[in-house]
């Protein structure tokens, strides 16, 4: 199995614009951040943290990162997420395989990143996981040697099928919870408030949420 490079876009922090009816920009900021050391902390857990690029133009997500012990890449502006996709992967040699994580998976388990990685080497050419409500995509794996197109606006998960059945690659959809639930919306965020989970992100949750 090759070596996975994992990359994780981020915007700037507090740009969650979907939340600003419930949560104002310090706290859309701080929610941000939170996720992603939620994310972070289940990459060092699957020791991919070392192999770990966070792509952003926030100096203060980048921060995180480099202590967590990621690796940073700086863009000068937000460029959309395929763009920071392909910047994290740039100058990548050796054909390995690249796994692109959104930083907003706040119930996201090392296990289940695992699993991911697990399926690519039991011969598919792509893993990937939708969102709940199966238009958008969460994480997705494949090789550098044959890449699926990025297209990550709207309906991204169909476009990925789309673009991997063209090129004839297989394709493993997995549904693990912590891969599917991301936050987008006050309704979202509600359901983090009611999961159970202790991680800083569910905690921040209940309390806007009271």
């Amino acid at each position: 199995m090759n070596a996975t490079i994992v990359v994780v876009p981020v915007k700037s922090a507090g740009k969650k614009s979907r939340l600003a009816g419930v949560l104002d920009e310090a706290h859309r900021e701080e929610f941000a951040r939170l996720l992603l050391m939620d994310v972070l902390g289940e990459l060092k857990r699957a020791g991919l943290i070392l192999s770990s690029r966070v792509v952003s133009p926030d100096k203060g997500i980048l921060g995180i990162a480099e202590r967590t012990g990621a690796q940073i890449v700086a863009e000068r502006a937000a460029a959309g997420f395929d763009t920071a996709v392909a910047r994290g992967v740039r100058g990548v040699q050796g054909g390995p395989d690249v796994l692109i994580v959104p930083a907003d998976l706040p119930l996201l388990k090392a296990a289940e990143l695992t699993h991911l990685i697990e399926v690519r080497s039991d011969g598919f050419d792509v893993a990937i996981a939708p969102s709940r409500a199966f238009d958008g995509t969460n994480a997705m794996l494949f090789s550098l040697t044959a890449p699926v197109p990025l297209s990550y606006d709207d309906n991204s998960f169909r476009n990925h099928l789309s673009g991997a059945a063209r090129l004839g690659l297989s394709v493993r959809v997995c549904t693990e919870p912590g891969l599917t639930f991301d936050v987008d919306s006050p309704s979202d965020l509600e359901a983090l408030a009611r999961s159970g989970s202790r991680r800083p992100s569910a905690e921040f949750a209940r309390r806007v949420m009271r």
